[in-house]
């Protein structure tokens, strides 16, 4: 199967900040607990010992997780790449301050979150993901 990505433009970090409150809101409303997080490029060359390997955690861990983090020295959201995996979809929250949604299947979860960001005014376009070597190809655009 093909995957596919949403990726936004750039967010400010308050913005991108709300939209990991919201995220957990959105999911814990949605009976989802728990998902999984990967601290990315760069904080993870300090975070992990050893291999970078997700962690599960609850939901109602991961703001503060991501807090303590950030305290630690180890990276900023918006700055350093964040993964979190809920729900069968990937967020990132990317080093350069946007927002990418990766998935295989499109869902009401996918929509929504699509359609959010395009009346935050993040202007969100989808993209199909054939091959790492190979281009993407946009397939969409909000309010195109």
């Amino acid at each position: 199967m093909t995957a596919r990505c949403i990726i936004t433009s750039e967010v400010d970090s308050s913005k991108l900040r709300a939209e990991l409150a919201y995220l957990v809101t959105y999911f814990q409303s949605h009976a989802q607990a728990s998902c999984r997080v990967l601290f990315g490029f760069a904080w993870g060359n300090e975070y992990y010992a050893g291999d970078w390997i997700e962690e599960e955690i609850p939901l109602s861990s991961l703001i503060g997780k991501i807090q303590s983090v950030e305290e630690s020295g180890f990276g900023r959201l918006g700055r350093n790449d964040l993964f979190i995996k809920v729900s069968g979809m990937e967020f990132r929250f990317c080093h350069e301050s946007d927002l990418h949604l990766e998935f295989v299947d499109a869902t009401d979860d996918v929509e929504h979150f699509y359609n959010r960001w395009g009346e935050l005014g993040y202007g969100p376009s989808e993209w199909l993901k054939e091959a790492k070597s190979a281009p993407k190809i946009k397939t969409r655009a909000y309010g195109a």
